[in-house]
């Protein structure tokens, strides 16, 4: 894996040639991160398979099996909303190339560029091909690492989606692929306003508007050195300057290319254009936008994890109903980033539960390890043979195992799930 990420990094050209000095930045971690894997920086836009490695099935207590799960997905890899900024680049360039100003490397990011432009389509937000492909895949891995429930269990799977065609979509991937490894799943779908509201909880627009003066703060310091860009881009940087009149917003511009490419898979890497000051610039910002919009933060905690209620209220009811009558195999659940985040905050998943300023969250939080395209969050519960035994939980995020917060598990990742339904109760 690691040899074939550095093939990668060397044929798509890295973001600059020599290593900076990652200790300048908030989080030197996500500075170097994005060095050696830049679609890191892509956060919340980053295809799942870029940024998710399953990790390993730690063996439950003696005598436990897992016989039901509870799940929320995000939809997976779509187009984005910045078709206007394709449009900056596309005319900016197709001016210069026009003046005859326009570099080899410009001419490489104007034909990137178009064929970013061209794969959209004019289609925001829907579902692409490489998502379809992660919820089969997630569908596989959870059906083999977790057969037991599948097969010796109940076969009827309870699948609730967001009214959102990319969700719907993605639902439909996730289940056909079910459906084809075991045709007795009897897979009951539904979607409607009424589950939207439990499903698809949003921050609300006291915290959008709250959050701004912390985004205008972060925009105002994005200020990298874009003269090597102009000159890499262009073949007279003081005629190019006619044409781009604002350098700031061109590499924004460049920046949105190349977070969205790769959802269409393409393999080049537009960010290579820009200094990785530009890039770690603009995906901090987008970071903070996140974590302050979806988790537990200082400034904004309380009211988003108010909004993320009727998720966990759902969550705990099915899975009641579940355990007393063993007539669900799964819950599974089809939606988008921001619940996922905000839930995984409301559970104290470690990693992004933590409550934080936006100065700290600078530090220590990177959204496109939680909440990647096709995020997923898994809760599989076990129980044991003997009478008396405690129902068990553990979770899984993206389907790595990981702790929570101020609970102690009985075993390794394991936890009692009357422990963690009396803590999460609303």
């Amino acid at each position: 894996m690691k040899k074939y990420l550095l093939i990668l990094v060397l044929a798509a050209g890295q973001i600059c040639a020599a290593q900076p000095d990652f200790s300048k930045f908030p989080n030197p971690e996500f500075a170097k991160m994005i060095y050696e894997r830049p679609w890191m920086a892509n956060l919340n836009a980053c295809p799942y398979e870029l940024a998710c490695e399953p990790g390993v099935q730690t063996k439950a207590p003696r005598g436990y099996k897992p016989f039901y799960i509870s799940h929320y997905g995000r939809h997976g890899t779509r187009s984005g909303w910045d078709q206007d900024k394709y449009e900056v680049v596309i005319e900016a360039l197709t001016k210069a190339k026009e003046a005859g100003i326009l570099s080899a490397s410009g001419d490489s990011l104007l034909q990137e560029t178009l064929l970013v432009k061209q794969a959209h389509n004019k289609m925001d937000g829907r579902l692409t091909v490489r998502g379809q492909r992660e919820h089969r895949a997630i569908a596989n891995r959870m059906y083999k690492n977790f057969r037991r429930v599948f097969r010796r269990g109940s076969k009827n799977l309870r699948v609730n989606s967001s009214t959102v065609p990319r969700c719907l979509v993605s639902m439909a991937a996730f289940t056909n692929q079910l459906s084809e490894l075991d045709y007795r799943l009897n897979i009951v779908m539904d979607c409607g306003e009424e589950i939207q509201k439990e499903i698809s909880n949003d921050h609300g627009s006291n915290i959008r508007s709250g959050r701004r003066t912390v985004l205008d703060t972060l925009r105002s310091a994005i200020n990298p050195d874009l003269s090597g860009t102009m000159a890499r881009i262009f073949t007279d940087t003081t005629a190019a300057a006619g044409i781009v009149q604002d350098p700031l917003q061109f590499s924004n511009a460049i920046f949105a290319v190349g977070r969205i490419s790769r959802s269409f898979d393409f393999d080049f890497n537009v960010y290579r254009f820009l200094p990785l000051e530009a890039v770690y610039g603009w995906s901090d910002y987008n970071n903070i936008y996140m974590y302050l919009g979806e988790c537990n933060s200082v400034e904004f905690g309380e009211e988003r994890m108010k909004r993320a209620e009727p998720l966990v209220q759902m969550i705990v009811r099915q899975a009641d109903d579940a355990l007393a009558t063993g007539d669900v195999a799964a819950d599974l659940r089809f939606g988008h980033d921001y619940p996922l985040m905000a839930l995984c905050s409301y559970l104290g998943v470690e990693g992004i539960g933590e409550k934080y300023d936006w100065r700290e969250a600078q530090k220590h939080f990177i959204s496109t390890l939680y909440s990647p395209f096709a995020g997923n969050l898994q809760l599989v519960f076990y129980r044991s043979r003997k009478a008396g035994k405690p129902v068990l939980v553990k979770l899984l995020l993206n389907e790595r195992e990981v702790k929570l917060i101020g609970l102690e598990p009985v075993q390794g990742p394991y936890y009692s799930w009357e422990e963690l339904r009396a803590k999460i109760s609303c």
